[in-house]
């Protein structure tokens, strides 16, 4: 119960809604023992000769009007607690999804986005199920139990304590392979998201499958998962499986015991046919609770491990947050300082104390690493350029992560308009800066939308033009069938590797940002189309404070400063002239370039 107990926060808003369900499943419970009461008078009656059509009649009437009522009720019953179920649901996927897209970008590398679905999906959907179908069965089996049990002690005690005595006796086979069932099925969620993960990966790299002629090698691998996946799920449903012969044989026996027991009594005379009649139909009334205790084990279990998974994702904090104090970012200009920057390399292992036992979610290595880059200085003043080049895996991406708040520095700090970026708020420190990454991420959605992104409905389709025209994505218009208005296929499959990184750029000036960061941004462009993009991108830079990451040094020559990593280190610093006279690793890189153009031409 320890992992259900974080559902009653949700359940507690929806409490009247709850509560005059279980006040109908009462009413209800009440009703249907009506029923084997009409029953005995009518047997009573006829036992005694007395009965008439007339009065059997009546008898009949009421024993429909009872299931009438009875049926009235339940249905109420049913549909408050379902809709209850289908809100808490609404809500609980609601702030998973919340917790989901606040979590910092290293959650995200440390876990399968197969698993995290599956969370998302078949867990939820397990909670649910226990909390509507579990909820009602059960609220309708306890009081259905009570009543019934209320009922026979007073016709006859000493069965009463037979059949009470020895009913519950029923359960404890649910109580003996509960645990065990509620482990097998944290394997079988947790197997399930293994799959989903390796079908999510396969149709993102569809591509490179194919390139690579790799379709039976992957359909092999599936396969292995998949027969994982089924053994896990028939070892839980033959467990499952085992409960109800077993309870049809708790079941049977409590009858045949009553049958021999209440024989005796009516044949001694202590116990008329009709109340033997009316108990056997209290008997059939208490085995819908035995059963609906037996399933309602199964859900407990399947929703306490579904739970635990959940918790494990809604306990995680992100480690990059705006603080409470977090200062606001009204006008920025574009000053950025990097000061005695170090950042380690990233390692993740498990957590060896997580949230739940029933879910492990790795979580960073708190052990110290090697240095990636250390002892980084440089300043940027408002409106200036400034390029980073090097080798790479010399950390120039991870540097610019940085500003981002991506991550946070390990040494040193840095500054945005004066102020460390750890103090700023988060949302308006990301507003200020438009990012062009060197993979570009589309969404499936028209091409207009991925352009506009992040703008909303609040889109200025002179804006959208201006940033396709500087971004060159303009040249490539006219092959799609509906232009800006043309579907992109998810990820951006549809597009060449070119047209994705022009789309990107495209995205990032329609922010008409602060700060425009462009990683490697044309290395699937070709040298013409650079060009272009580049004196087009001269207008747009011209006022605003830009960091470029490139490997040509046509893409950075025009920049304020230029910086050159190595070894973790700034090894060079100046503008294209100045490292050109230097002499050093730039000039070398430059005269490379030259040679290769030479060659290619």
């Amino acid at each position: 119960m320890s992992n259900l107990r974080h559902l009653l926060p949700y359940m507690a808003r929806y409490r009247i809604m709850l509560i005059v369900g279980i006040l109908c499943a009462a009413v209800g419970a009440g009703v249907s023992a009506l029923g084997p009461y009409l029953l005995r008078l009518a047997v009573d009656a006829i036992s005694a000769g007395g009965a008439q059509v007339q009065r059997l009649l009546v008898f009949g009437g009421l024993i429909i009007l009872v299931a009438l009522v009875d049926g009235a009720f339940k249905f109420a019953q049913r549909m408050l607690i379902a809709t209850a179920s289908y809100k808490v649901e609404y809500d609980l996927r609601g702030d998973l999804f919340r917790r989901y897209l606040s979590l910092d970008q290293g959650f995200f590398g440390r876990n399968h986005t197969g698993d995290l679905m599956a969370r998302a999906t078949n867990d939820l959907s397990a909670v649910r199920q226990f909390l509507g179908a579990g909820l009602n069965g059960t609220s309708t089996a306890v009081l259905t139990f009570v009543a019934a049990a209320i009922l026979m002690l007073g016709i006859n005690l000493q069965l009463a304590l037979v059949v009470l005595l020895l009913m519950p006796l029923s359960t404890l086979v649910f109580v003996v392979v509960g645990g065990r069932m509620r482990k097998i099925f944290t394997s079988v969620q947790d197997q399930f998201g293994n799959i989903s993960t390796r079908a999510q990966e396969n149709f993102s790299g569809i591509r490179t499958i194919k390139a690579y002629a790799q379709e039976d090698a992957e359909i092999a691998v599936f396969a292995e998962d998949n027969a994982r996946y089924r053994r896990l799920n028939l070892r839980y449903v033959l467990l499952s499986g085992a409960l109800w012969p077993s309870m049809s044989l708790a079941l049977g026996s409590v009858a045949a015991l009553v049958l021999l027991v209440g024989g005796r009594l009516v044949a001694s005379g202590e116990l008329t046919i009709g109340e033997l009649v009316q108990f056997n139909a209290y008997l059939g009334l208490l085995a819908f609770p035995m059963i609906m205790l037996g399933w309602m084990v199964s859900l407990y279990q399947q929703a306490a491990a579904s739970m635990g998974r959940l918790i494990a994702v809604l306990r995680q904090e992100p480690e990059i947050a705006s603080s409470h104090a977090a200062l606001p970012l009204p006008a920025p200009r574009g000053e950025i300082v990097f000061r005695a920057v170090g950042i380690r390399y990233e390692a993740a292992t498990p957590d060896p104390h997580p949230a739940t036992p029933d879910s492990r979610l790795p979580t960073p290595d708190s052990q110290p690493s090697e240095w990636l880059l250390e002892d980084i200085s440089f300043t940027i003043p408002a409106g200036t350029s400034l390029a980073i080049v090097g080798a790479t895996g010399v950390g120039k991406t991870t540097l610019v992560h940085l500003l981002g708040r991506v991550r946070d520095p390990d040494a040193g700090e840095v500054l945005f308009d004066g102020a460390n970026v750890r103090d700023i708020d988060l949302a308006d420190l990301r507003r200020a800066i438009a990012y062009v990454p060197q993979e570009t991420f589309l969404f499936s959605v028209p091409l207009r939308e991925n352009v506009g992104f992040g703008l909303g409905d609040s889109a200025d389709n002179q804006l959208l033009d201006h940033a396709v025209q500087v971004s060159r994505l303009s040249n490539d218009l006219a092959q799609f069938p509906d232009g800006l208005d043309t579907m992109v296929g998810e990820r951006g499959v549809t597009l060449s590797g070119g047209q994705k990184q022009r789309v990107a750029i495209a995205r990032a000036l329609t922010r008409d940002p602060a700060v425009l960061i462009l990683d490697d941004a044309m290395s699937s462009v070709d040298t013409h189309t650079a060009a272009q993009i580049l004196a087009g991108l001269r207008e747009v830079m011209r006022g605003r404070t830009s960091i470029i990451i490139a490997q040509r040094i046509a893409t950075v020559k025009d920049a304020n400063q230029i910086i050159l990593l190595d070894g973790g280190r700034v090894v060079e610093r100046g503008t294209h002239h100045e490292l050109l006279r230097l002499g050093g690793r730039y000039a070398a890189m430059y005269r490379r370039e030259l040679l290769e153009s030479e060659l290619s031409e």
